[in-house]
């Protein structure tokens, strides 16, 4: 019993130890590098100022200057305390190092002031800072000796720990993410993705340093350390986890809040307006784009980037997002927390669909597009780190890749004035040059909504059913599934404006709808299809969006059989295209543009790049 006992007590001790390392490391590597360092200005050039310190200090590029005028010294009468009296000057950050002096531009003075309309003390209008007034001889100051810091991290387990490990230190005060999550909804922050999203967070919260954490493929955790009062960064670091620790964050209990706990998920915050967002929503003009109405129980927006109001097609590799924006193709990263715009290059005059594939060790892309008299004119490429490298273009088919997950081939179809697919569907080398047809078995809907999947074909028939044809067997099965039809028009042809025509008759002259709802996915040996459904609805009411609702479908191929496993539910916008990326859905989303977007640009629409969580 005592052996026992003893066995017991050793594995919970080494769970502890295994728990308690997550974050420490990174803890004591960021208090290394947070040295306290002081000395004096000089010299002060325009807007930078030169400080009497450098690398043979600790001095680090990126680091907070605190610059201040000693007034002397006061001594308290009663206690006979000295206290040394300081006036702030300015703030300012390392930009330059060398051994024994630093260069440091100045970002802003140390009072924050605030800022009316038209500058009447009336009706408050944000915040701005005084001016700076630095001078030889002016001290200066890196480090304190508690920083607040903010940690933004969607697992509460790995903040738990990191939190416990950065107070170990007895250096740092961790921001609670309630306060977080409140201060993003108010300044309407969908992610800290640009310097301007961190200095405003920590303007609102008051923190030194934002730090996003965030867990790869690879069990590595990467942390990114953020100047909070410039957004730039500072440094990046990470670790490996071992399989344990991996294991207990994944594992480890949660605690569930009792619904009648108030936390800032059932709390009703609105984001702070200005004057004219507020005039504009007295009478519904306002349209908001949040996590709340984009997000559902089972799909949860974590970031999203506006792209502007043409962009009608995307495809995913295992590390990039490949986006259509009218004819220019814009590759993004989404690193798990931050989602960057990496290039962007220009490929053809109107793209509607993109596919990828793997050939070779190289990232293909077939794109199809249309060229500025509606003509076919699509184009193949390949993407070498952050370039897209186009082999072909000028191709007069539609395009795309087949039996990806086995032998990828590329294929062409034609594509009639109404929309319409026709004639054979040819299998084509890499250089554009037609090999032989492919005859297959099958009557899909269209071109872009059938897969070979080991043995099964996988497509949507033309009554919009998912179907699966057994090549072994030479059966068809109905799935009992159905997919949604096109609801993005794509301006094929210029129109000109008549007057002798209705609004409605104008608007949707030039314009074609192409079937591409059927999604496909491989994740370890399990193959999923996915599909999409558009509809009205009243979760958005603003400005004539054509369909402002939608849902994604998410199924497992078992034999001859779709096993239904995931459904997002009903969520705001008007989806264009997606594709699942791991454990994400990335979708192009079509919301109603702001007011005075489609009062002065004429745009219905914006569209975003987004990113959902899966939560099954």
């Amino acid at each position: 019993m005592k052996k026992f006992l003893f066995s017991v007590l050793a594995f919970f001790i080494f769970v502890n130890i295994v728990k308690a390392n997550v974050g420490q490391d990174f803890a004591n590597e960021l208090v290394s590098k947070l040295v306290e360092q002081k000395g004096e200005v000089i010299g002060v050039e325009n807007n930078y100022v030169i400080l009497d310190k450098g690398s043979n200090s600790g001095v680090l590029k990126g680091e907070l200057v605190y610059i201040y005028k000693n007034l002397g010294t006061f001594v308290d009468p009663t206690t006979q305390k000295r206290v040394e009296l300081k006036s702030g000057r300015a703030y300012a950050q390392v930009v330059e190092v060398k051994p024994d002096k630093s260069i440091a531009k100045i970002i802003r003075g140390t009072q924050k002031i605030q800022k009316y309309f038209l500058g009447l003390p009336l009706i408050p209008n944000g915040y701005t800072y005084s001016k700076a007034h630095v001078s030889d001889n002016d001290e200066w100051i890196i480090g304190k000796s508690l920083y607040r810091v903010a940690i933004i991290t969607r697992n509460p387990v790995l903040f738990d720990d990191i939190r416990n490990a950065l107070n170990s230190t007895n250096k740092f005060d961790v921001i609670d993410p309630d306060t977080i999550e409140i201060a993003m909804t108010k300044e309407k922050i969908s992610s800290i993705s640009t310097p301007k999203d961190v200095e405003r967070l920590c303007s609102d919260i008051n923190c030194d340093f934002v730090i996003p954490v965030y867990l790869k493929s690879n069990n590595q955790l990467s942390y990114n350390i953020y100047n909070g009062y410039t957004g730039d960064l500072i440094f990046s670091t990470s670790s490996k986890l071992t399989e344990q620790e991996m294991q207990n964050i994944k594992t480890a209990k949660v605690e569930n809040l009792p619904p009648e706990n108030i936390v800032p998920s059932t709390l009703n915050i609105e984001p702070r307006l200005t004057l004219w967002e507020s005039l504009l929503n007295k009478f519904g003009l306002y349209s908001r784009y949040s996590n709340v109405g984009a997000s559902s129980a089972t799909m949860r927006l974590v970031n999203y980037a506006n792209i502007g109001y043409s962009a009608k097609a995307l495809a995913v590799t295992s590390d990039l997002i490949v986006v259509a924006n009218k004819g220019d193709l814009e590759l993004y990263r989404f690193d798990g927390y931050s989602l960057n715009k990496v290039a962007s290059t220009k490929v053809g005059y109107n793209i509607f669909n993109i596919d990828s594939a793997q050939i070779d060790g190289k990232t293909y892309l077939a794109i199809s597009n249309f060229n500025a008299y509606g003509q076919l004119s699509s184009s193949i490429g390949y993407i070498e780190g952050t370039s897209i490298h186009i082999v072909k273009d000028s191709i007069g088919y539609c395009i795309r890749f087949f039996d990806k997950y086995s032998k990828p081939e590329l294929i062409a179809q034609n594509l009639s004035i109404g929309s319409k697919f026709y004639g054979p569907i040819y299998e084509m080398n890499l250089d554009g040059t037609i090999i032989k047809e492919l005859k297959l078995p099958i009557n899909p809907a269209s071109f872009y909504e059938f897969e070979q999947i080991g043995n099964k074909l996988v497509y949507a028939t033309p009554n919009n059913e998912i179907a699966i044809y057994d090549l072994d067997t030479k059966k068809n099965y109905l799935t009992g599934y159905y997919v949604g039809s096109s609801v993005e028009p794509i301006q094929r042809y210029t129109h000109n404006y008549n007057p002798n025509e209705s609004y409605f008759e104008n608007k949707n002259a030039g314009k074609v709808y192409i079937k591409n709802s059927l999604k496909f996915y491989k994740q370890g040996e399990n193959y999923y299809v996915l599909s999409q459904t558009s509809y009205r609805s009243n979760v958005v009411q603003v400005a004539g969006s054509h369909y402002n609702a939608y849902s994604i479908s998410m199924y497992r191929l078992e034999n001859d059989k779709l096993q239904d496993i995931w459904n997002s539910g009903s969520v705001s916008g008007r989806i264009v295209s997606f594709a699942r990326q791991n454990d994400y859905i990335v979708g192009l989303i079509a919301t109603p543009a702001p007011f005075f977007t489609q009062f002065i640009l004429g745009e219905d629409d914006i569209y975003r790049l987004t990113i959902f969580e899966i939560n099954k």
